[in-house]
């Protein structure tokens, strides 16, 4: 077995070079000490490192512990006000469906109540129209007994524009016109009427009743039968002397 000779300085460093078979053996064991102490460390450190994480988990569990009944708090707070912004949404839809359903019904009833007016107030002039035209009639000359008739006759004649003013149809529905292209008025339509129609006068001294032209069959003296004067009406004609040929032969079947 070989032998050296060592020598150590006051520090106990060695002394020069080492024989390299003792320099090969303190570096073996030089290397096999650093692995050991590396490996060592680096288990320490793991193990540190894994506590480190643990002990992290632990804190933020416990925080969120802490934080738990301030977010269910929270949520509960969201919840309550959600529950409270629906039931005013609720509460405000429903008062707005009732106002707009009071306003159509009132809308509704004043509209009705506008509609009633008006229709009595047409009532109101087509029954002023109608005296109107029985005083005509009568200062025209007519008999008393032909007023009713003349009413119902002359009426058929009568239109109302929209602002319910009347005025004289022609035998095409159309507003009348004079020769000179005027308005045909109420009195002179009646008056004309009567002329046509000379029976409908009142009877007058020492002149005999003549048939004009364009009178009717009664009003010449000819008085049809019903069923005649019907037929003629039925067949189109609505003229004024087709009604009155339907009154006359009705009174004077009445009265045979």
């Amino acid at each position: 077995m070989p032998k050296f000779d060592i020598e150590l300085d006051d520090k106990g460093d060695f002394v020069g070079a080492l024989p390299t078979e003792l320099d090969a053996v303190l570096q073996r064991i030089k290397s096999v000490s650093h692995g050991e102490g590396y490996g060592k460390g680096a288990q320490k450190a793991a193990e540190e490192a894994k506590q480190q994480i643990a002990d992290a988990i632990k804190a933020e569990k416990l925080k969120l512990e802490m934080q738990a009944p301030l977010e269910r708090q929270k949520w509960t707070e969201i919840d309550e006000e959600n529950k409270r912004l629906k039931t005013l949404i609720d509460t405000t839809t429903g008062e707005s469906r009732k106002q707009l359903t009071a306003r159509e019904e009132a809308h509704a009833v004043e509209i009705t109540k506008r509609m009633d007016a008006l229709q009595k107030r047409n009532a109101k002039i087509q029954g002023l129209v109608t005296a109107q035209i029985r005083a005509l009639a009568a200062q025209a000359g007519a008999r008393d007994e032909s007023l009713p008739e003349l009413e119902v006759i002359l009426q058929h004649r009568i239109g109302f524009d929209d602002d319910m003013e009347p005025y004289v149809k022609g035998e095409d529905g159309q507003p009348a016109k004079t020769s000179a292209g005027n308005p045909l008025g109420i009195d002179v339509f009646v008056k004309q009427y009567l002329d046509n129609h000379p029976h409908h006068r009142k009877a007058t001294t020492g002149r005999g009743g003549d048939a004009r032209r364009g009178a009717s069959m009664a009003g010449a003296g000819i008085v049809p039968t019903v069923e005649a004067a019907r037929t003629r009406y039925e067949s189109g004609d609505r003229s004024p002397s087709a009604i009155n040929d339907i009154f006359e032969a009705g009174r004077k079947q009445k009265s045979a």
